[in-house]
């Protein structure tokens, strides 16, 4: 099948004007303009009129069972506030709560262009009960808590249960020791040398939050006092930044995920500039929380890898919005209203091939060449809009339509393509 559009973006640099892709099974075949891309015979032909195709989005980062806690929660007087929020709001949640949350957010990012999401599963079980009811790629990463002795044999019987029964169900299926806050070194440790033993990737939240980085730096703090009187031995904060303790604590795996990444010393950006390193940036939940400048630029010099991601709606508006939801869109805009200054090239790769490139699919996924999975979006291209990237960007409402391994999995409502 070959459709035709207005434009295409293929990745950074490359927009191909009166554009065509050629698209056999699940694979791209071929991406070029009307003139050099001829039909077969008895090839179908879509005309998709003035759109725009680009490549279905990656999300570094999220939390779909968290979907349905939109507007329930508030950033609170401090970081520690909201997870006592968090933490009994999930006690009060249904199993099947959970599970309508977790398809609920799936829909959103397929109806908003996503095509592959990375997903914390913090309930054991749900992603392997979800997972066939939604097209969506959903790449999970069993999250993994415990600061006691001898909690690291119990999470490797865990994460070993759980990876068994997810990669047989996905691209990628990983481990999220959740933080070292709510971890130890021993336990970053261990998760790591198994994580890289099953060759899987890991992701963890570090150096989130203020609380977070008085807690490692100082020793003091509400999340210190929080995790101190859940029984967690503190010895070992009061010598450096978080991101410091998760490197000297052999934490990262070969392909690690550095989710948020908000406070950083000079000694971090070294550290996340190591080779299988990506830091993954949520700009919605950065702005909602108030933290400080994202120090994208000092990263993007050193070589970091960085991607975007949704996180969860558990940090994102407030009771009295209006709808909220997990949209890609929506992220790009924040981050380019915060970094007026990149090119929005950069953050569509941000959006799209980094997200691939960090789990190591960037030869599958995150552009649109010969070859690479059939993954794509369909959005269109208003007639009053020169600046195809302009374009994209201030794109809102539902896609026009999404493909997912060829496959046309949704159809926006003015939807050419069938």
């Amino acid at each position: 099948m070959i459709l035709l559009a207005r434009a295409i973006w293929s990745c950074k640099g490359s927009v191909v004007i009166d554009g065509a892709l050629r698209i056999c099974a699940d694979a791209v075949v071929a991406v070029g303009s009307i003139n050099e891309i001829s039909p077969l015979r008895g090839e179908p032909v879509v005309d998709l009129g003035d759109s725009i195709i680009l490549p279905a989005f990656v999300n570094a980062h999220c939390h779909l069972d968290y979907t349905g806690l939109a507007g329930r929660l508030n950033p609170g007087l401090s970081f520690t506030d909201w997870v006592d929020q968090i933490i009994e709001v999930k006690r009060s949640m249904t199993m099947d709560e959970q599970e309508s949350s977790w398809l609920l957010g799936a829909q959103m990012l397929m109806e908003s262009g996503c095509g592959m999401v990375f997903n914390i599963e913090s309930v054991p079980g749900l992603f392997s009960r979800m997972v066939k009811q939604t097209p969506l790629q959903v790449c999970p990463f069993t999250e993994l808590i415990g600061f006691d002795d001898g909690d690291d044999e119990h999470l490797v019987h865990l994460a070993k249960r759980e990876l068994s029964e997810n990669a047989q169900l996905s691209m990628v299926a990983g481990l999220a020791p959740h933080s070292p806050y709510t971890t130890t070194a021993k336990v970053l440790n261990t998760l790591a040398g198994y994580a890289d033993q099953e060759g899987s990737p890991i992701a963890v939240h570090v150096s989130e939050s203020e609380d977070e980085w008085e807690m490692f730096t100082a020793g003091s703090g509400a999340l210190f006092d929080k995790m101190k009187g859940l029984g967690r031995i503190m010895g070992d904060c009061c010598f450096e930044s978080p991101v410091q303790y998760f490197n000297h604590s052999g934490g990262a795996a070969l392909r690690t995920l550095v989710v948020h990444a908000n406070y950083l010393i000079n000694e971090d950006f070294d550290f996340l500039a190591k080779p299988g390193l990506s830091v993954v940036h949520c700009p919605q939940s950065h702005s909602w929380f108030g933290y400080p400048e994202f120090e994208y630029k000092r990263l993007a010099k050193k070589g970091v890898n960085v991607c975007l991601g949704t996180d969860s709606l558990a940090s994102s508006g407030r009771a009295e919005s209006a709808f909220e939801e997990l949209n890609m869109f929506d992220e790009m805009r924040k981050f380019k209203s915060r970094n007026p200054g990149i090119d929005i090239d950069d953050i569509l790769d941000m959006a799209t091939y980094n997200g691939a490139k960090a789990m190591g699919l960037e030869r599958q996924l995150g552009q649109l060449r010969e070859g690479m999975l059939a993954n794509f979006s369909i959005i269109p291209f208003p007639k009053h809009l020169s600046d195809l990237k302009e374009a994209i960007i201030s794109h809102e409402g539902c896609v026009s339509g999404l493909f997912i391994a060829g496959k046309h999995v949704f159809a926006g409502k003015q939807s050419i393509a069938d």
